[in-house]
C-alpha cells in the first residue's frame, strides 16, 4: 500500500470499521461494563473479520465542538488478539512458571532458492535488537549460513524469547505449509507446531504475512503467529501484510526500548507488557513510518 490513493482508501476503511464495528463495542465497554481507559482488551474475530485490522479502527475526524480530534480505539484501549479463547486461557495458565530468560534473534537476509529476494536491512535489525536487549539476558544471534530450518527450530526450542527477521509467506491453499524463509529450506507452520518449545514465552515475527488467516477456513486461524502460540509461545507479535524492512526497524527499536525500559539487573523481562509496548511504539514512530506500516503489527496472546 504505497500510493497516496491506497492510503486514502485505508483511512476510509478504518473509519468504517470504527463507526460500524468498534464504536458500538467501545460504548458497551465504557458505559455498561465500566472498563477503564488504557485497559487491555482482547479481540477474537471470526469469519471475514480475521483479515480486518480491527485494532486500527480510527474515526479520523474532529470532535463535534472542534476541540480536537476524536480518539481512536488504540487511544482508548490496548488491543491484543487471540485466535481462540482456549488459547488465551492456556497461555495465561502456563505463565505461572518462569525460567531464566534467554533471547534468540534469527535473521535470514539471503534465503535459499525460490524463497524470496534479498532483505538488505535484516542484519542491521539483528544488531539493533542485540543492542536493545538488557545485558543480563542471555543473547544468541543466528543469521546467514547458520539460519537454517534446523537451526531455527533448535533456537525456538532452547530460548524463552525469539525475534525472527526474514521473509514470511502465507500459503492459502495449504495453510500448514505457510513458512519462514531460511538459508536451506523453509521453516513451515507444521514444523513449528510439531516443535517442542517447553519454555517459550515471547516471539516477535518481523516478517510478511505472519498473522493472516486462511480464506477458505477463516475461523480456524492457522497462520504463522497463531502457530507459534499453539506451539507454546504465550505472547506473539505478527504482521497482517507485507512489511518494508526499512520501516520495520523503527517499530522494532521503539518496541524493545519501551519493553526493557527501567529493567534492572535481576529483573525478569515480562512478555505480558508486549501489547502495551507495541501500542507505545506504533504511536512513537508515527512521524517516521507511514500508516499502513504502523498498523501492520499486531499482538497476539497474554
Amino acid at each position: 500500500m504505497g500510493p497516496k490513493e491506497s492510503r486514502t482508501n485505508l483511512i476510509v476503511l478504518l473509519r468504517k470499521i470504527w463507526d460500524e464495528v468498534m464504536l458500538p463495542i467501545v460504548k458497551v465497554l465504557h458505559h455498561d461494563l465500566k472498563v477503564k481507559p488504557r485497559s487491555r482488551i482482547w479481540l477474537c474475530p471470526t469469519a471475514a473479520f480475521t483479515s480486518i485490522p480491527l485494532h486500527a479502527a480510527h474515526p479520523s475526524r474532529m470532535k463535534a465542538d472542534n476541540s480536537g480530534r476524536e480518539l481512536c480505539l488504540e487511544d482508548i484501549y490496548i488491543c491484543s488478539y487471540t485466535p481462540t479463547l482456549s488459547a488465551l486461557i492456556r497461555s495465561r495458565q502456563t505463565m505461572k512458571t518462569h525460567v531464566t530468560p534467554s533471547f534468540a534473534a534469527i535473521g535470514q537476509s539471503e534465503p535459499g532458492a525460490g524463497q524470496g529476494t534479498v532483505l538488505a536491512a535484516v542484519d542491521s535489525e539483528l544488531e539493533l535488537v542485540h543492542k536493545l536487549i538488557h545485558p543480563h539476558v542471555n543473547f544468541t544471534s543466528l543469521s546467514g549460513d547458520e539460519a537454517t530450518q534446523a537451526g531455527a527450530l533448535e533456537a525456538l526450542r532452547r530460548n524463552t524469547w525469539v525475534h525472527l527477521a526474514c521473509h514470511g509467506k502465507q500459503d492459502r491453499d495449504q495453510p500448514y505449509h505457510s513458512r519462514f524463509a531460511m538459508r536451506d529450506k523453509p521453516l513451515t507452520l507444521l514444523d513449528i507446531m510439531e516443535n517442542d518449545a517447553p519454555h517459550a514465552e515471547f516471539a516477535f515475527l518481523s516478517a510478511c504475512h505472519t498473522a493472516v488467516g486462511d480464506e477458505e477456513t477463516p475461523d480456524e486461524v492457522i497462520h504463522l503467529a497463531a502457530g507459534l502460540q499453539f506451539s507454546g509461545f504465550k505472547s506473539v507479535i505478527g504482521t497482517l501484510w507485507v512489511v518494508d524492512d526499512a520501516f520495520a526497524k523503527h517499530v522494532v527499536e521503539a518496541f524493545y526500548e519501551r519493553l526493557f525500559k527501567d529493567l534492572e539487573e535481576g529483573d525478569m523481562p515480562d512478555c505480558t507488557k508486549a501489547a502495551s509496548a507495541l501500542n507505545h511504539a506504533t504511536y512513537a514512530v508515527k512521524n517516521k513510518v507511514p500508516l499502513e506500516q504502523r498498523i501492520v503489527f499486531i499482538h497476539i496472546g497474554v
